[in-house]
């Protein structure tokens, strides 16, 4: 070998072998804490399943301050349908609008978050979840201050628009079913279903003491002070980017099966929202703040049994029991019985309504394509809040016509049932023997 050839071969021998001698190097300065020409005795380091452990319960704080951050912002969305209910229209009137004006400014903030709820949710699968639940938040809060000041009937209903604008639910369920465990997606879901009953429960007895205190631009202010309290809470918590980069899709790149459960949301809300519109009429001998409470509560306690057994593969049994809930329990409030059993059609309406409301955003999630899931979500809560709408026109419509009214709540149980059924077909055909 000539003296150039050695030269070389020593050479490119080094610049090969310079990552591994770098890498023991490094390797040796950190194990023995290395100080120029002198080496203190080595660091006892911990092995790597003690530092894994040692990781696990800072990683399990953050994941619960994440849900319940999330929670909160469920609760404040429904609080916020709900809280009003006592005095809103006798608010309208106060800034001179008809009983037509008002309820149209109150319907302004459901209807707003319909509209906005699947844009929204497209958008945090483009630019992360972060940014868009911030911006939100802080338009909501921005909407409910304009809606407290407003001193006119039109600007109220503007601002309570742009309140609504603010439709962070479905980002919430996004965030909630790509966090932790995928084992425990549904008992997730379960818990902002939970904060979402309890809001909605929250809103109306709140409602009804705090209004005559307080008035209805003092709560509207109020809900807007604690959306502002959650913004460094999502700036801190929430990831700022999705798992994966969204595929350009054209329409809204859901599956039948996404779609169904979707449909099965409309069933759900117009089921609720019938319900709630019908009760008040014919609750009587106690408080209707009072009854609606008694029976909500177990319905949320139900709820969290069903998401453990939709967790271990039973969710197409738990999805056709809260359907038929759904549909045969409002019956109650349709034939005349007494006021006890009334209490308790409400009581197992509400666990057939919390259980699917823990199920149908986890199916959602699990059956949404990557990057598609906050579209999922936005799509399902849109069809929420339009089944809202529609349960309250059908069942006002046609009070008090006893079996029309049955036939709502029929239809929209078999509609919930169907359109899980198809949705866990494949599950279902996954475990029969061959």
């Amino acid at each position: 070998m000539t003296p150039r050839a050695g030269r070389g071969a020593l050479v490119g021998g080094l610049f090969h072998a310079w990552p591994i001698i770098e890498r023991d190097v490094g390797t040796f300065a950190r194990d023995t804490n290395y100080r120029g020409d002198q080496a203190v005795p080595p660091r006892r380091l911990a092995p790597p399943t003690a530092r894994f452990n040692a990781a696990r319960p800072r990683a399990r704080r953050v994941v619960r301050a994440l849900l319940g951050t999330l929670a909160g912002i469920v609760f404040l969305r429904v609080l916020g349908v709900s809280l009003l209910f006592a005095g809103f229209v006798e608010h309208g009137h106060s800034l001179g609008g008809s009983t037509f004006q008002s309820g149209a400014a109150f319907a302004a903030y459901p209807l707003a978050l319909a509209l906005f709820m699947l844009p929204l949710s497209a958008l945090s699968d483009r630019i992360g979840r972060r940014a868009v639940m911030v911006g939100a938040l802080l338009v909501s809060s921005v909407g409910g201050i304009a809606a407290a000041f407003a001193d006119d009937i039109l600007l109220l209903t503007l601002a309570r628009f742009v309140q609504g604008a603010g439709a962070l639910n479905a980002v919430a369920l996004a965030v909630a079913g790509e966090v932790g465990a995928p084992a425990r997606r549904t008992q997730r879901m379960a818990l902002l279903g939970a904060a979402a009953g309890i809001g909605f429960a929250a809103g109306i007895l709140l409602g009804a003491y705090l209004t005559p205190l307080a008035g209805v631009p003092a709560l509207l202010a109020g809900h807007s002070i604690a959306s502002l309290a959650l913004v460094p809470l999502v700036a801190r918590f929430v990831p700022h980017a999705v798992a994966a980069s969204a595929p350009r899709v054209r329409g809204l790149g859901l599956e039948a099966r996404v779609m169904a459960l979707a449909f099965a949301a409309f069933g759900v809300n117009l089921a609720l929202t019938g319900l709630l519109f019908l009760s008040p009429l014919l609750i009587v001998g106690v408080r209707y703040e009072l009854a609606i409470t008694l029976m909500v509560i177990p319905g949320g306690l139900g709820m969290f049994l069903a998401a453990r057994l939709a967790d271990r593969g039973h969710a197409r049994a738990v999805g056709t029991v809260g359907a038929l809930l759904l549909g045969l329990a409002p019956l109650a409030f349709v034939v005349d019985v007494g006021l006890g059993a009334l209490l308790a059609a409400g009581v197992l309406f509400f666990v057939g309504h919390s259980s699917l409301t823990a199920l149908l955003p986890a199916l959602a999630a699990e059956r949404a394509a990557e990057g598609r899931r906050g579209t999922a979500q936005g799509v399902q809560s849109t069809l929420q809040y339009l089944g809202s709408a529609m349960g309250s026109l059908l069942v006002g419509a046609l009070y008090p016509r006893a079996p029309a009214l049955a036939l709502v709540f029929v239809l929209a149980g078999v509609l919930v049932g169907a359109s899980i059924a198809f949705a866990t077909l494949r599950e279902a055909q996954a475990r029969q023997p061959a």
